[in-house]
């Protein structure tokens, strides 16, 4: 039955998609399948939904799909189908379950009851007609004969080994006893799950050796941060694009500013990738790619669009943000800034501590956040700031530039 579950996924999810759907859900489930540039390129419809029955199980499979899926409007009528089929499947499984659950019963009821005999029936009519409190008074007696008789025999039975149970002197092998420090099957497989969620993380973190081409759409200016191997170290932003999909990335070495310049065709190898943000460092390799390269504008629209604040307070915490926002309200604290950004579906606040503590800026002005996190802060989501964040300014009036500058 487990199978019906990914036969929705496919049938009825994935092939009912077009090529653009089907992109932006792999893209999405990137991280979670621990999909390279090169998987995401060449994986089917068919091997992605292999994949995912393996991470996720039984109707967990589908349950991801639908959440990655509700929050694109072009797929609606796709999800309220999934939800249907889920539901039917999950009512077929119940019936199925019943049905030999109430036929071992009535095995059961059957070896349990006794054949009817005369003797049997006599009995059994006698005792209803003895009232309740006799019948009472007489299974109490009955209890306390068959205490006595068990005493007695366990007196009459010759003393067993030394520290041996009773199982043992009896030639049974005793049985195996779970002590309170035995972990349950339940977190025994969540152990497997950590386990395997961590080997899933190394592989992440281990340099991607399939080259990928793409196009530089923008490029923040460097800055300095926090690094807990190297102190202050300087490092950039920028946002670039293959033929099917798009990456933001960190750049560690200072030295390969010159190749992420705006519209320039770039070959990318051994850098590491999680959570749709491609990291190169020194150990990277970028060359140039003289040959003609266009991205789809449909990929390059998807690069620059930013969520609409009320889609961001759909996503879990965790979740590494990247857009431009308006500024709504500043509140200057003692150890952080408070920056509230607005849009047409609502607001939401972003934490500013640090190098990004009461920067320059004012109500109207663009705010293009790198890198922010979301996180729950006094049971509120919010926008917070890392070590690898920037902000870049934009001011409201005659759409003049902060202090941080981006190429």
């Amino acid at each position: 039955m487990v199978n019906e579950y990914k036969k929705i996924l496919l049938l009825k999810g994935f092939e009912l998609m077009d090529d653009y759907q089907f992109t932006t859900i792999k893209s999405l489930l990137a991280c979670d399948l621990g999909l390279t540039t090169k998987m995401q390129e060449e994986y089917n419809r068919i091997k992605i939904s292999d994949l995912m029955e393996k991470k996720f199980q039984g109707v967990a499979c589908l349950d991801k799909l639908i959440e990655l899926a509700k929050d694109m409007p072009s797929l609606k009528n796709l999800v309220n189908n999934l939800r249907k089929e889920k539901s039917k499947v999950a009512k077929k499984m119940k019936t199925q379950e019943k049905a030999p659950m109430k036929k071992i019963n009535e095995e059961k009821v059957g070896l349990v009851a006794p054949a009817p005999t005369a003797r049997n029936t006599l009995m059994s009519e006698a005792r209803e007609r003895i009232p309740v409190a006799q019948k009472r008074k007489t299974l109490n007696k009955e209890k306390t004969e068959a205490k006595r008789n068990k005493v007695s025999q366990e007196q009459s039975k010759p003393p067993g080994p030394s520290g041996a149970s009773t199982s043992a002197a009896m030639d049974h092998p005793p049985l195996p006893q779970t002590s309170s420090s035995t972990p349950s099957n339940t977190s025994f497989t969540q152990d497997q799950e950590t386990q395997a969620q961590r080997q899933v993380d190394a592989r992440r973190n281990v340099p991607q050796k399939d080259p990928v081409t793409v196009m530089v759409l923008k490029a923040t200016a460097p800055f300095k941060y926090e690094s807990q191997e190297n102190g202050k170290s300087t490092m950039f932003h920028a946002t670039v694009a293959s033929k099917t999909q798009y990456f933001h990335v960190k750049v560690f070495d200072i030295n390969l500013k010159e190749k992420f310049v705006r519209k320039k065709v770039i070959t990318i190898s051994d850098y590491s990738e999680c959570k749709g943000v491609m990291e190169i460092k020194e150990a990277s390799s970028v060359s140039d790619f003289n040959q003609n390269f266009e991205v789809p504008n449909r990929i390059i629209e998807m690069a620059n669009k930013t969520l609409k604040i009320s889609q961001l307070y759909k996503q879990a915490s965790g979740t590494m943000v990247f857009g431009l926002f308006m500024l709504q309200k500043k509140s200057v604290h003692k150890k952080n800034t408070i920056y509230e950004i607005q849009d047409n579906t609502g607001s939401m606040d972003v934490v500013g501590s640090g190098k990004w503590h009461n920067i320059k800026c004012e109500k109207g002005d663009k705010l293009r956040l790198f890198c922010f996190q979301l996180r729950t802060v006094d049971r509120k989501l919010k926008l917070v700031c890392g070590s690898h964040s920037f902000i870049k300014v934009i001011k409201a009036k005659k759409n003049k530039e902060g202090p941080m500058n981006v190429n």
